[in-house]
């Protein structure tokens, strides 16, 4: 075995090989594990209390790193995480207020290719509110800030067709010649 004056050395760490239990409290605190009493076993270890097993003082070397590296990580989330938590809640707030507006758009009529451009008109004009609604479901309501108040994105929809975008709408179809027929014989009939 090795000598007495042996020393483990790793990563700028020196650990003597072989303590009495003197020496002990010298070692920091935390390799103080990878120290095991002395048994009848070992050679060349009399008059020493504790040897040092070499894989142990490994672990707790690498332990010690991981913690570090934890550590670190966990102060970047620090700093980081509610940046990202708004990021995200502002992603959330933006997506249920495309898709209402475009759900809205379309149950109005407007022509499935205008959809996303008025959706997006719509949403550079005003401003939009987004909350939850008070029944079990919490499902997300949004209202549209105007100069008259908070308006719900239906009637917001409706205001738009109605002052500016008709052109948005779906041409809606004439009555087949033959409906337009009868219903003029039925009148005929009826006087």
């Amino acid at each position: 075995m090795a000598s007495p004056n042996s020393v483990y050395i790793s990563e700028g760490l020196r650990l003597r090989n072989k303590l009495t239990k003197t020496d002990l409290p010298t070692v920091p605190e935390e390799y103080r594990i990878a120290y095991r009493p002395v048994d009848e076993d070992d050679d060349d270890c009399e008059g020493y209390d504790f040897i040092l097993c070499a894989s142990a003082a490994n672990y707790v070397t690498e332990a010690k790193a991981e913690i570090a590296r934890l550590a670190a990580e966990l102060e970047t989330l620090k700093i980081e995480g509610p940046a990202r938590v708004a990021a995200a809640k502002q992603e959330a707030r933006d997506h249920a207020v495309a898709s209402t507006l475009r759900h809205s758009l379309v149950k109005a009529g407007v022509k499935s290719g205008l959809v996303e451009g008025a959706a997006s008109l719509l949403q550079d004009e005003n401003d939009f509110e987004v909350g939850e609604s008070d029944d079990r479901k919490k499902k997300r309501v949004v209202h549209a800030r105007t100069e008259r108040g908070l308006l719900p994105v239906d009637a917001l929809v409706q205001e738009f067709i109605q002052t500016r975008g008709a052109a948005y709408l779906e041409r809606r179809a004439a009555p087949a010649g033959g409906h337009f027929n009868q219903l003029q014989a039925g009148l005929k009939r009826a006087h």
